[in-house]
C-alpha cells in the first residue's frame, strides 16, 4: 500500500469516528443513559424505604447501583489469549534453552 492509501484509510476512520461521537453527542444518548441509571436510583431507594417500613431484612448490596465499569470487549479478550498463549511458548522456549546451557554446563 502506498503511504497516499494509508493516509486516507486513516483519514477516513477518524473521521467516521468522529462523527459517531458527534452524532451521540448531539443525540443526548449519553444524557439519557445518565437519566436512566438516576431513575434507577430513585426507584431503588423507594424500594429500601418500602421495605424498611415493611421490616424486612435489608442489605444495601440490594439497592446499590453498581458504578463499576467492565471495559472488556471481544478483542480485548481475544488479544488476552493470544498474550497467553505467546507467553507459554516463550516461557517453554526460554526453559527450553536454559536446559541445554544447564547440559553443557553440567558436563
Amino acid at each position: 500500500m502506498s503511504k497516499k492509501k494509508i493516509f486516507k484509510l486513516v483519514f477516513m476512520a477518524l473521521s467516521i469516528s468522529f462523527i459517531i461521537a458527534y452524532t451521540i453527542e448531539e443525540t443526548g444518548f449519553y444524557e439519557y443513559n445518565l437519566q436512566n441509571k438516576m431513575v434507577m436510583t430513585s426507584e431503588a431507594m423507594t424500594k429500601f424505604e418500602n421495605d424498611l417500613k415493611a421490616g424486612k431484612d435489608v442489605r444495601k448490596e440490594d439497592y446499590l447501583v453498581s458504578t463499576e465499569k467492565d471495559y472488556t470487549s471481544s478483542l480485548t479478550k481475544g488479544t488476552n489469549k493470544v498474550s497467553v498463549k505467546v507467553n507459554k511458548i516463550l516461557k517453554s522456549g526460554i526453559e527450553s534453552i536454559f536446559k541445554v546451557i544447564g547440559s553443557f554446563v553440567e558436563e
